[in-house]
């Protein structure tokens, strides 16, 4: 929240008072003894005053100004924006008649965005806080506010890939960290919102470094070591794990992700005991945790008889139809303590949401010949049969597409660029594989081959089709910039090269860059 603006002292007055001639006797003396009364912590007393301020002045900007940052405060967010609203337009260029302008349109701008926010209204937050930097362009709330809403944004519509609406929101939030940042390196929000921000961008290393800021600046901050632990977590699960166990010492033991993160990290080192109690934690703090977690874990905590969870996993399963691994678990839980019929129910919904889970259909497979249901079973079992052809010809692909990367890497090292841009060409052609996580790097290495070859306009397009997969991939950036300059393609050179330093894993505080 930002810093109300009543909490100077009675020298500051000056600050929210316009100039007298603007203002009768009485406003002025209403307006001062509000201020005093604000200033000790005496809402109660300064709000008639302001409000009887309001009704003989309506565009009265100051009292607007201290009634709209009041009602913030308590979460007032559409009494907060009419009072804000008035008081800017106080403020503007045609100013109502008898208008008193606020001394800070900044800060005004700046609590609208708040209680924008708080009403769901985040696009017109976000345009609110660029009219707040637009009269006080170091003002770290106002960054900071900025940086969250416009990653919020970008995540709202993440299903539908990257879209330029995405991306343009994840460079707003990046930049607006990176600047506040820039203003207080000293400070652990702005290097938490960078981490944020990064993670929106799928930058891991600069994820992780600006979380390690964090940490260093602020080493009792759990939110800042939970941050560096999920962006640690694929690259480093050592440090991802030491940092998850840092945030729970420094007071996270009520936030369910925290608890869930620590049950995979553990039981990627095979500390099954600490993780199943680490997943009972999450689930007991919140049974939504449950949709997270991976079936094995979920069967190992109902194999446990613990009554506790067991109830919570069934009110989960009751509540969410889609909490597919929860219900998945009780089905099997059913059919080991031989509730054949019941197992075999819950098991044919299942197979109508997963049609291609293999483990469900073996599991429905197995209810249905103890039911005595063999002609049902047989086409449950030709269904799973061709599943399992699906999955061992799409494993075949793949590592065919592994060993053709091989090769073509190798002619990438060794400066053989005809090889290696025929062999990234085939990769990258192939439209089966649409979900491999390795696509982006395919067209990424065809640009690099192709520009070796001196055929910059291919290379563009194979980098444009890289960073189509992943818009914030700063080598690839780097390297497109690269093409587009020597190419002569300035405008094209300058996008490229200004989202690389958005997205650089660059997080040393100024003076260690000197």
């Amino acid at each position: 929240m930002i810093a109300r603006p009543t909490v100077a002292a009675t020298t500051a007055l000056a600050l929210f008072l316009a100039p007298a001639a603007a203002q009768t006797p009485e406003i002025r003396a209403r307006m001062e003894t509000a201020l005093v009364h604000l200033a000790e912590g005496n809402e109660d007393a300064a709000v008639p005053l302001l409000l009887q301020v309001v009704d003989e002045a309506p565009f009265h900007g100051p009292a607007r100004l201290q009634l709209g940052a009041l009602a913030v405060t308590r979460s007032e967010w559409a009494v907060a924006g009419d009072h804000l609203r008035a008081a800017l337009e106080a403020t503007g260029e045609a100013t109502p008649a008898g208008a008193v302008p606020v001394q800070r349109p900044g800060l005004a701008w700046a609590l609208l965005a708040e209680a924008l926010d708080g009403e769901g209204d985040l696009e017109g937050a976000l345009e609110a806080t660029g009219e707040a930097l637009r009269f006080a362009p170091a003002f770290a709330p106002a960054l900071l506010r900025r940086s969250d809403l416009a990653r919020r944004l970008a995540g709202i519509h993440s299903s539908d890939g990257w879209t330029p609406s995405r991306i343009h929101h994840v460079e707003t939030a990046l930049e607006a960290a990176r600047e506040a940042a820039r203003l207080a390196p000293e400070r652990p929000r702005p290097w938490r919102a960078l981490s944020l921000a990064a993670t929106a961008a799928q930058v891991e290393e600069l994820a992780r470094c600006a979380a390690r800021r964090a940490t260093e600046i602020a080493p009792a901050d759990p939110a800042a070591w939970f941050l560096l632990a999920r962006a640690a977590r694929e690259s480093d699960p050592e440090e991802a794990l030491a940092a998850a166990e840092s945030a729970l010492a420094a007071g996270g033991d009520r936030d369910p992700a925290l608890w869930m993160l620590l049950g995979e990290l553990r039981a990627f080192r095979m500390d099954m005991s600490a993780a199943l109690a680490a997943y009972a934690e999450a689930l007991r703090l919140d049974p939504a945790a449950a949709g997270e977690m991976a079936s094995p874990a979920l069967d190992a905590l109902a194999a446990g008889d613990d009554e506790e969870l067991l109830v919570l996993l069934a009110e989960r399963a009751r509540r969410a139809a889609g909490a597919v691994n929860t219900r998945f678990t009780l089905a099997r839980r059913a059919l080991r303590l031989g509730r054949i019929e019941e197992a075999a129910g819950e098991l044919r919904a299942l197979a109508g949401i997963r049609p291609g889970h293999p483990a469900i259909l073996t599991a429905l497979h197995t209810a249905l010949r103890r039911t005595g249901a063999s002609g049902e079973a047989d086409r449950v079992l030709a269904r799973l049969e061709a599943v399992k052809a699906a999955e061992s010809s799409a494993w075949a692909r793949s590592n065919q597409r592994q060993q053709a990367r091989a090769e073509a890497r190798s002619a990438l090292d060794r400066g053989d660029f005809v090889a290696a841009a025929a062999a990234w060409e085939a990769l990258s052609a192939d439209p089966d594989p649409a979900d491999d996580p390795n696509r982006s790097d395919d067209f990424a290495r065809l640009g690099q081959a192709l520009a070796g070859l001196g055929r910059p306009a291919r290379a563009l397009a194979a980098f444009g089709d890289s960073l189509a997969l992943r818009p914030f991939d700063p080598e690839v950036l780097a390297a497109a910039a690269e093409v587009a300059a020597s190419a002569g393609h300035t405008e094209a050179a300058g996008r490229y090269s200004g989202r690389a330093r958005l997205a650089a894993p660059e997080c040393a505080p100024p003076s260690a860059r000197l």
